[in-house]
């Protein structure tokens, strides 16, 4: 049901309702709501503050009676009176049912937000919450931002095309960071954000598994604050650091980074650096996968630790990683025959031949030395074909027993060393 005011342009329909200046008429039209079981969604679009003289509380019993309205909107209305703040008021009431709000055009200066911050805050059901338009700035937000905070079914916040900056993403980030928070999308696009403010959101996602989308093309972001991101999502500084990196994450924008290069979302360095949409689109694959995050962390330390010619020794070299652990770690790498892995298995035997040496010997195996006596017997007993075992040779050997004894996750498990 839509609620509008006579205009010029008169539109007709079983789902329009006129709100005019008849105090009467728009008692019964609310009355006629409050009886209704079946409505489901209503939107009041009241331009100008139109019929607002009329919108007395009392009028609006039927909104606070009803018990099927699940999605309510409100266009260009004025939320400090009228049918904007009785609106509110009344959902606040009555809000076992509402799932979905949205705003659209209606000016939230700040003063404005208390009727509204009372409903989001008391309305537990809310899934989808719509603030477009409404030059909500970093103060309003802040409070806005308090009022949906421990909302476990939220799961879509829409603040596009209005005046937020870095306070009120610091705000947002704090709801971001709550471990009761459910959301999934959150769209930023249009503000006044610049890279403190994407500096402050990227802080929030380390250990945040729910959100999926965060939209803030056409802000004010350059190379540093698409950079903290990058780092979230695959952070260099060690292998365990890259695997709790966020995993999660699988749009940044709203439309392809590559286009559009007049856009506000590009700074006078060039574009969004190529390897954030890299790693947000290795996030993406994952999710079309069944969300198992495993093969995501694996390719991403594929690429950042063991591909390329600054791959780092350093956690392979003898006394770094423990000669028991490097069966596992090499199990992993080759689990799957692609590229990367095979790039990555070269790179670990070129930087590490001993590996390949004749007779080396490997932690916790019976490398006792035999003489050639017993070297010929040996032999002899398999046919005169003498194997000379190395290291590597041993180590895969060890992998393919231990499979037979210990079924291996298919996801990959940190190791404690």
């Amino acid at each position: 049901l839509i609620c509008e005011p006579p205009t010029t342009v008169q539109r007709e329909g079983p789902h329009f309702a006129h709100i005019d200046e008849d105090g009467p008429a728009l008692k019964r039209l609310f009355d006629l709501i409050g009886n209704n079981t079946h409505l489901q969604d209503v939107c009041f679009d009241t331009p100008l503050g139109l019929a607002d003289a009329v919108a007395t509380s009392e009028r609006f019993d039927g909104l606070k009676r009803n018990e099927s309205i699940l999605s309510l909107g409100l266009s260009r209305c004025n939320i400090l009176r009228g049918v904007g703040l009785e609106t509110l008021r009344a959902f606040a009431e009555n809000h076992r049912r509402l799932t979905k709000f949205t705003m659209w055009h209606c000016g939230i200066p700040f003063g404005s937000q208390d009727a509204l911050a009372s409903m989001l805050k008391r309305c537990a059901c809310l899934e989808e919450v719509s603030l477009t338009c409404c030059q909500i700035d970093d103060r309003v937000v802040e409070i806005l931002a308090r009022a949906m905070g421990g909302k476990r079914r939220l799961r879509k916040l829409d603040l596009q095309e209005n005046n937020i900056g870095s306070k009120g993403c610091e705000a947002l980030a704090a709801l971001v960071k709550d471990p009761e928070c459910g959301l999934t999308k959150l769209n930023l696009r249009n503000n006044c954000i610049d890279d403190a403010g994407a500096t402050a959101m990227a802080n929030a996602l380390p250990n945040n598994e729910k959100l999926e989308t965060i939209h803030l093309d056409r802000n004010f972001v350059s190379v540093s604050g698409w950079s903290a991101f990058s780092r979230v999502l695959c952070d260099p500084s060690s292998v365990n650091a890259t695997y709790r990196s966020n995993h999660t994450l699988r749009s940044i924008v709203s439309y392809d980074g590559f286009k559009l290069a007049g856009s506000r979302m590009y700074d006078e360095g060039g574009a969004i650096p190529s390897k954030l949409f890299s790693l947000v689109e290795c996030n993406a694959r994952g999710c079309l996968k069944g969300g198992d995050r495993g093969p995501v962390a694996r390719e991403k330390i594929l690429d950042c630790h063991l591909g390329g010619d600054d791959f780092d020794m350093g956690p392979f070299v003898e006394g770094s990683m423990d000669s028991k652990v490097l069966p596992h770690v090499l199990g992993w790498i080759g689990r799957r025959s692609d590229g990367k892995s095979c790039a990555a298995m070269f790179n670990l035997l070129r930087r590490m031949p001993e590996l390949c040496e004749d007779d080396a010997p490997v932690e916790g195996f019976d490398e006792t030395p035999r003489s050639d006596e017993a070297q010929a017997t040996a032999g002899r007993k398999a046919g005169g074909n003498i194997r000379r075992k190395s290291k590597l040779y041993a180590i895969v050997g060890t992998v393919r027993s231990m499979r037979k004894v210990i079924p291996f996750s298919r996801k990959w498990k940190q190791p404690s060393s």
